[in-house]
């Protein structure tokens, strides 16, 4: 589960040209263990976090399948992402984020594409980005796309979010008791639509 959003590591500036092997931010060499998504810029991210990764969560990252759902309780949206281990069912790790409109920063917080008009062939790209937390190298980055209905799904769930009033403190309280109340499986089991990331 992810932490409440005042623990997060706070966000980039502006985007750099992402390499595996390198920095994921040059300013900054060690991170906590979190996972979080957003959607800034015009695109949807899921960064993932981790201490003394192995190469199989790299493998997982970079050549499993993956799951995505989505459960919105507006004013809150939760996306959660499950990883298999490469050429296996197994699930190796999940991560269950909160996401909040009015908490990106104001440079970044657009508004998605009119949901109706998302293509029935297409959906929206999410970037996945595996970081090393104790030295902050990338270990792993691949691009995903969630179907379109998931796509019309979550884009009418940010614009909706977005049109509704923002308390920080109910926002806290609601994040933290969904955390204490449900591990990523029970999350992923209340999640009212899903999809599998495709290549």
């Amino acid at each position: 589960m992810k932490e409440p959003p005042s623990e997060r590591p706070e966000r980039q500036g502006p985007r750099h040209l992402y390499e595996v092997g390198k920095p994921y931010d040059p300013r900054r060499r060690s991170w906590p263990s979190v996972a979080d998504y957003n959607f800034r810029g015009g695109g949807h991210e899921l960064r993932i976090f981790l201490a003394h990764v192995s190469k199989a969560v790299v493998a997982a990252v970079e050549r499993g399948r993956i799951g995505f759902g989505l459960l919105i309780e507006l004013p809150e949206i939760f996306l959660v992402s499950r990883f298999h281990a490469a050429g296996s069912d197994r699930v190796a790790m999940s991560f269950g984020c909160s996401y909040q409109w009015h908490r990106v920063p104001a440079p970044d917080r657009t508004a998605p594409p009119p949901w109706e008009e998302t293509s029935p062939a297409k959906g929206a790209l999410c970037t996945i980005l595996l970081v090393e937390a104790t030295d902050g190298l990338l270990l792993a980055l691949r691009s995903v796309s969630f179907s379109s209905e998931f796509t019309r799904s979550l884009h009418k769930a940010i614009a909706d979010q977005a049109g509704l009033p923002f308390d920080p403190a109910e926002h806290d309280r609601a994040v933290a008791d969904v955390a204490r109340r449900y591990g990523t499986d029970q999350l992923w089991g209340r999640c009212q639509h899903y999809c599998e990331g495709g290549d």
